[in-house]
C-alpha cells in the first residue's frame, strides 16, 4: 500500500486509538485501518486524511463498543452526564434515558404452526430475578401468550449448568446420547427440541455475552453431530434480547449478532431482536426495591410484548 498522507490531527487520533490495544495486536490493526482509510479517502476524493476520515475508517474496522472513546473526545460534558454522573448523583441516575429497540425485521417465513399450537421456551441468562432482562423476557412471553402460544421460562442461574468438557463424544459416529455431562441440560435439550420458538435474554457486562449464556450456548454444541450432521432440524424461531448499561442503543449490536449466528448454526432462525440500554449507575440499573428500572418505562416494555407476539405470529 502506498503511503497515506494524514495531517497531524489525523495521525494523533490514529495513534491514540491504536495505543488502546496490546502491542502484539497493534501492527495488524493499524494495517487494517490504513487499508480502509485508503478506500474512504478515494470515496471522498481526499488526498490527505484528517481526523474525520481516520475516525470513519476506525469505526469501519472496530465494533461499536469502542464508541465511548469517541464520545469522550467529541463531547466530554455529554459523556460525563450520561456515563459518569450517574454513579454519584441520584437525580442524574434517574434521568438516564432507558431505551428499547425492536430490530427491523426483514421478510421471514411465516411460522409453520398457528400460535395456539406453538410452545415457546425462554431462557433468562441474567443472574438477577426481576432485573431488566428478566422483566423484558416476561413481557415477551406475555406477548406470545396473547396470541395463544404456551410459554415457559427457565432461569439459567438457578439450573445445574456445567461446562462443556470438550470430550467430543457427541461427534463420534453412532453416538446416540446428547451429552456425557449429566446435569440439568439433559432435560433442557428435550425442552429445546419440543419448542417451536426460543427466547434468549442476556445482559452484557464486559463487552460480550454474560458467562451464563456463554456456558449455555457451549452446551448446544452437541446438536451438531458426526461430520457436521444436525440433530436439531430447521423450523424453530427465536427472539434474542440483549441488555446493557452504556446509554447508546447500538453499542453491542455485534454481540447480539454473534448470539444470532450461534443459533443459526443450530438451525434456529432469529426473527425478532430487542436491544435495551441505560441500565447503569448508582443502583446498577435497578430501583430502590432492586427491580429493573425498565418497569418504569411501559412504552419501552411494550416493545418486548410486541416482539413476543411477532415471534409466534410472524407479524
Amino acid at each position: 500500500m502506498s503511503e497515506i498522507r494524514m495531517n497531524e490531527a489525523g495521525k494523533n487520533l490514529l495513534d491514540k486509538i491504536v495505543a488502546i490495544w496490546p502491542a502484539i495486536m497493534q501492527g495488524r490493526r493499524r494495517e487494517k485501518i490504513l487499508y480502509v482509510l485508503s478506500m474512504v479517502m478515494a470515496l471522498r476524493g481526499k488526498s490527505e486524511a484528517g481526523p474525520e476520515e481516520v475516525k470513519e475508517a476506525i469505526q469501519l474496522v472496530v465494533p461499536k463498543s469502542y464508541d465511548p472513546f469517541f464520545h469522550m473526545m467529541e463531547n466530554m460534558d455529554t459523556f460525563k452526564r450520561l456515563a459518569l454522573d450517574i454513579y454519584n448523583d441520584m437525580e442524574a441516575y434517574r434521568a438516564l434515558p432507558i431505551q428499547v429497540r425492536r430490530w427491523e425485521r426483514p421478510p421471514a417465513p411465516k411460522p409453520s404452526k398457528l400460535p395456539e399450537q406453538m410452545k415457546v421456551t425462554a431462557f433468562c441468562a441474567s443472574p438477577r430475578k426481576n432485573g431488566n432482562t428478566d422483566l423484558l423476557i416476561d413481557e415477551a412471553l406475555a406477548g406470545a401468550a396473547s396470541a395463544g402460544a404456551r410459554g415457559e421460562k427457565i432461569m439459567l442461574q438457578k439450573t445445574d449448568l456445567r461446562f462443556c468438557v470438550g470430550c467430543r463424544k457427541c461427534k463420534d459416529e453412532g453416538y446416540e446420547g446428547m451429552c456425557t455431562v449429566k446435569d440439568d441440560m439433559t432435560g433442557i435439550y428435550d425442552k429445546i427440541i419440543a419448542s417451536d420458538a426460543i427466547i434468549i435474554g442476556f445482559p452484557i457486562y464486559t463487552g460480550r455475552e454474560c458467562a451464563q449464556l456463554s456456558t449455555f450456548l457451549d452446551r448446544w454444541d452437541c446438536f451438531e453431530r458426526y461430520k457436521f450432521g444436525a440433530s436439531l432440524m430447521p423450523g424453530r424461531r427465536a427472539l434474542v434480547i440483549g441488555t446493557w448499561g452504556y446509554p447508546y442503543i447500538d453499542t453491542y449490536d455485534h454481540v447480539m449478532e454473534n448470539v444470532m449466528l450461534v443459533l443459526k448454526l443450530h438451525k434456529v432462525e432469529a426473527v425478532e431482536a430487542l436491544s435495551a440500554c441505560g441500565f447503569e449507575g448508582m443502583l446498577h440499573g435497578l430501583d430502590e426495591k432492586k427491580r429493573g428500572t425498565i418497569a418504569q418505562f411501559p412504552t419501552e416494555c411494550h416493545k418486548a410484548f410486541e416482539a413476543g407476539a411477532g415471534l409466534v405470529t410472524g407479524k
